[in-house]
């Protein structure tokens, strides 16, 4: 694991940690917030249970307040006391008692109307016609109404709970002539009722558990019906909250039942899953914010690297661009420094070469001028002595061949001791036209029996430069005719000049350092160019690719030393097949810096 850790990237990491922290935060936070919802959600479904008991309950108590006003306001009906005081005196007249009640049966939201006489024996029942003469003495409703007194109380009766009320009957202030009971039954309609009102179901059952009203249906989708009893599976899923239904003497006849689907499963479920959703949702949102992040942030980083990878390589002029001004931005322009001092000191250390190479070069010139351009002398003059006086041919062609072959040997002495002992240019300001000029005439010839055509790109009012205008004109000569022996025939060389600045703005901190600007001066041909694997040799004394006899190989090297005698530096950029372009930039002088 250590070395899977170590082998990823900075951006991986940190994306890693992420990830991690949040799949930590995920588990940790789902299971709290699952406490909590099914606490709320629970104390809401039992505080929704409590308010439908308490509902209810008030709802029963209306309703009983309701029966006791109507079987009040029946008992001072005047109809009901004529006809059951006719019923009286005719001894079992019923006709008129029945159709009185049953007008106020039909008249009234009520479930039942029984009016008694004075023994307490029914004398119509308004949903019953056929029913008289039943002894309803002993009933405690009866009885108190007999008292004189008005009472109400829950009942079970075959047909089911009733809520009822009994009042005695009075003819005049002081006789009683009978009873009259009102009801409403708490039937499936009456719970329908209350269920539309609270969206739970309700089920009454007597004091034995059988089912006597419900608006409750089972697994299979039927309605409980009377008789039945509730059983476990009934119940499954459910909530469930109860209370009693207690008669006039407060003992239990039956419980409301009051039961609602359990939703919460299912709710806890779904929050689950939006909560799941939402954290991968923002887990991935994140990530992806954060890999774009991270992408833009480590580029800098990743340039560093690239940069310094390239600085392994040798390639000091690399600079990394400088986008920002935080920590990074600080490492940039440290890293860049870091790179413009190793290149300085990669010149330092090729000029420390390159005098050092001067030096050997210099003392082995020095020693071996004297032994050998004394007889290398002689021998020219002697040759030529003896060419002047013979006519023989076949001498003369001798002859000319050895001046031919000893000059050659003294024009390398020549050269040796040019580049060993090459002198502090004497500068004076100079126009680069004008050089460019001479220099081109001095290939003239050679280019036009090739079918060369060189042309002239000069910056116009480009000003003059201190320089050492015979050595510049040199170096100018060298790359010229080097450019006019690379193209085989026809082809072209354009030389341009420009002004440029020697560092970019990106590669110096603010307020850092001068920038001094450069004349360049570019020769670019289209002849066979230069292989990558010579490049970095082609300024060594002594290397050439030209045929033996044809070039001694210090024609560059001298152009190297004078231009860097100049404070300048001369560039090639070549490949193969696709020619060359050779750039010497010269400083301006100080009257060019700028700040």
């Amino acid at each position: 694991m250590k070395y899977i850790w170590n082998g990823l990237s900075i951006r991986y990491k940190i994306i890693s940690i992420i990830v991690i922290t949040i799949l930590l935060v995920t588990v940790t936070i789902l299971p709290a917030v699952s406490y909590v919802v099914r606490g709320a959600l629970l104390k809401q479904q039992q505080n929704h249970l409590e308010s439908v008991k308490n509902l209810v309950t008030k709802l029963f108590d209306d309703y009983q307040s309701k029966v006791t006003n109507y079987t009040k306001l029946f008992s001072n009906d005047r109809e009901i006391k004529d006809s059951l005081f006719y019923h009286t005196e005719l001894s079992g007249e019923r006709e008129h008692p029945l159709r009185a009640i049953t007008r106020l049966f039909k008249s009234f939201d009520v479930s039942t109307i029984e009016i008694g006489d004075i023994r307490g024996r029914v004398v119509a029942v308004a949903e019953a016609p056929d029913r008289y003469n039943d002894d309803r003495s002993p009933d405690p409703l009866i009885k108190s109404a007999l008292q004189g007194k008005v009472m109400s109380g829950i009942v079970l009766t075959k047909q089911g709970f009733i809520i009822k009320a009994s009042a005695p009957i009075f003819y005049n202030e002081n006789q009683t002539i009978g009873t009259i009971t009102s009801g409403i039954l708490l039937d499936d309609s009456l719970l329908s009722k209350i269920k539309l009102m609270s969206n739970t179901d309700l089920v009454i059952v007597d004091s034995s558990g059988s089912v006597i009203s419900s608006t409750m249906k089972t697994q299979g989708s039927t309605a409980l019906t009377d008789g039945k009893t509730l059983s476990e599976k009934d119940l499954s899923g459910k909530l469930l909250i109860k209370f009693q239904l207690a008669d006039m003497s407060n003992a239990a006849l039956g419980t409301i039942m009051i039961i609602q689907e359990d939703r919460l499963p299912g709710i806890i479920s779904k929050t689950h899953l939006t909560l799941l959703i939402l954290l991968l949702t923002i887990s991935a949102g994140s990530v992806f914010v954060l890999f774009l992040v991270l992408n833009r942030v480590l580029r800098p980083v990743v340039n560093l690297r690239e940069g310094a990878e390239r600085i392994g390589k040798g390639e000091f002029g690399h600079r990394i661009e400088v986008i920002s001004k935080d920590e990074i931005g600080e490492l940039s322009v440290g890293f860049n420094r870091m790179a413009a001092n190793l290149e300085k000191m990669r010149s330092m250390e090729e000029r420390l070469y390159q005098s050092e190479r001067l030096a050997a070069i210099g003392k082995f010139a020095a020693g071996i001028a004297h032994e050998i351009n004394n007889p290398i002398g002689n021998v020219i003059g002697i040759a030529k002595l003896r060419l002047r006086n013979t006519e023989d041919p076949a001498v003369r062609e001798d002859l000319e061949s050895i001046i031919k072959d000893s000059g050659r040997c003294a024009s390398i002495i020549k050269d040796l001791l040019v580049y060993s002992r090459q002198s502090p240019p004497k500068k004076e300001l100079t126009a680069l036209d004008a050089l460019i000029d001479r220099a081109i005439k001095t290939v003239m010839n050679q280019a036009n029996s090739k079918r060369i055509e060189i042309v002239r790109e000069l910056a116009p009012e480009l000003p003059d430069i201190p320089v050492d205008s015979l050595q510049m004109s040199q170096v100018l000569n060298n790359i010229l005719l080097n450019s006019v022996q690379s193209i085989e025939s026809s082809g072209r060389i354009t030389i341009r000049t420009s002004l440029i600045g020697d560092t970019s703005p990106t590669l110096l901190p603010q307020g850092e350092g001068t920038r001094e600007r450069l004349a360049e001066i570019s020769i670019t041909d289209d002849g066979v160019g230069i292989a990558d694997e010579i490049k970095d040799k082609i300024f060594y004394p002594f290397f050439t690719t030209k045929a033996v006899g044809e070039g001694t190989g210090l024609g560059l090297a001298i152009s190297y030393g004078i231009v860097q005698n100049h404070g300048g530096e001369i560039i090639a950029e070549s490949g193969k097949e696709h020619g060359s372009t050779f750039r010497i930039r010269l400083p301006m002088g100080e009257q060019a810096m700028f700040f």
